[in-house]
């Protein structure tokens, strides 16, 4: 499957039935310039507090309200971008699966390399919404993926877990005034996510599976990555799974649910 398109191929399709373009830079960028005719999504600044099960329905029963409110449910193609291939666009493109729907890809290389292919922008106009959180106990009216997401119990348990954050969080040197602790989860295994892309865009699948097999993840065992708050994690999803590695999916809490559970073990040091 597809995850990301070219400046050059979405310069092809523009004016396809069916296709929206989805601007997941801060909302003030989208307005100064943006691709033609794209929307506008706030992807970003919400965070699941707890990962359980009443948490992730929450998840998506909020993120089910976003896309209802730009009516891409009813979309064909969702091209999700920011200013290069980062970790905005990807958890666009997770929440679009997460919500059970096809189609959706990331503009690789993002609005530069648009501009870099010489191709027009305009000021940002038209819907924009943002993914809030929930009310209490809130349900979705439409199935979801729960596959996609594990949640803090099934980080515990995986074999395979996969930490993107910088090397310092990593190891423990840096702490998130935000996290209770500092560290990661015992017996996981280390890539950092900006290893993954090369000059805005993804690296190519050989490169990013060497990094892979090198850091000890196999192909035949599913995978669980996780960072501080679940974003650069969904950047990790979709390179892995362009690299051939099929089972991929976000501990959606990260290390910020797991530093506040004091019961948990953490691990620190290089």
């Amino acid at each position: 499957m597809a995850v990301t398109i070219s400046a050059e191929a979405l310069r092809a399709r523009l004016g396809e039935a069916g296709l929206v373009l989805v601007d997941v830079r801060g909302i003030e960028a989208w307005r100064e310039a943006s691709l033609l005719s794209a929307i506008h999504l706030n992807v970003y600044d919400y965070f699941i507090p707890q990962s359980d099960e009443a948490g992730i329905a929450s998840l998506a029963a909020a993120t089910e309200a976003a896309f209802e409110s730009l009516n891409l449910f009813a979309a064909k193609t969702v091209v999700f971008f920011e200013e290069d291939t980062g970790m905005i666009s990807p958890r666009g493109l997770w929440f679009h699966e997460f919500l059970g729907l096809e189609g959706g890809l990331i503009l690789d290389g993002g609005i530069k390399a648009w501009r870099a292919a010489g191709f027009a922008v305009e000021p940002g106009k038209g819907p924009a919404a943002v993914i809030a959180p929930a009310e209490e106990g809130a349900e979705p009216h439409r199935p979801f993926r729960r596959e996609l997401i594990a949640s803090i119990e099934e980080a515990g348990q995986s074999t395979m877990l996969l930490d993107v954050r910088r090397r310092s969080e990593f190891t423990g040197d840096f702490v998130h005034p935000c996290c209770a602790r500092a560290g990661r989860i015992p017996g996981c295994r280390h890539i950092f996510w900006e290893n993954l892309v090369e000059g805005g865009a993804y690296r190519a699948p050989a490169e990013i599976a060497a990094l892979a097999l090198k850091a000890g993840l196999r192909k035949d065992q599913p995978i669980v990555t996780y960072c501080h708050r679940g974003a650069r994690a969904a950047t990790a999803l979709y390179a892995l799974r362009q690299a051939g590695f099929a089972d991929v999916r976000v501990f959606v809490g990260s290390w910020h649910e797991w530093a506040g559970r004091s019961d948990l073990p953490i691990a620190s040091g290089a």
